[in-house]
């Protein structure tokens, strides 16, 4: 299984080279906008996808910048990453007992006694801290079986800055202004 995961990786990475060097990512913006509502649920499910799985979706993410623009892009990243967050920790949880009595348990009960003074503002600060993975909070949730409640809202909250941040610098970048690129 670990063979076709980093096959998948590979074949995703060269594709993307091939398509940045042949200058089809034009042809793919524009076909995906010729199907419009079907190529936008096509969009969101990648990207959700792509934040289930410990894959990069910068790129993908300025795809559905440039596909969408800064406001309905925005709204699309940030839900599909809300959605995606909770699809990582539910293949966590659904996987958790797998983990017991290995070498990441240690790690899990450090972040267990961490969360448990305070689930919600634990949650809240892993979101904002900048050297803490997005999935890696999205796995050690699920494997620590956080309250799932919490969990959404803190994801929303952690989620929305970043999103903000990437639509300012993408508005900023493509529209030629310094200040939006400057503020995100």
């Amino acid at each position: 299984m670990k063979w076709f995961g980093m096959l998948l990786l590979t074949a995703l990475a060269i594709y993307s080279v091939y398509v940045l060097q042949t200058g089809d990512a034009d042809s793919i913006v524009t076909w995906i906008r010729h199907y419009r509502f079907l190529g936008f649920v096509a969009v969101f499910l990648f990207q959700t996808l792509l934040n289930m799985l410990p894959l990069p979706g910068e790129i993908t993410a300025v795809m559905v910048l440039e596909i969408y623009g800064p406001y309905w892009g925005g709204l699309c990243l940030w839900t599909s990453g809300i959605i995606g967050a909770f699809g990582g920790y539910w293949l966590a949880w659904s996987f958790s007992s797998y983990f017991a009595g290995t070498r990441v348990e240690p790690y899990l009960a450090k972040m267990e006694d961490w969360l448990r003074a305070s689930e919600f503002k634990g949650l809240l600060i892993a979101r904002f801290v900048p050297f803490i993975p997005y999935h890696a909070v999205n796995y050690a949730a699920g494997l620590l079986k956080v309250n799932q409640f919490r969990y959404m809202v803190t994801t929303a909250i952690g989620v929305f800055p970043h999103t903000v941040a990437m639509s300012a610098l993408y508005a900023g970048v493509r529209k030629g202004s310094l200040l939006w690129a400057v503020l995100g």
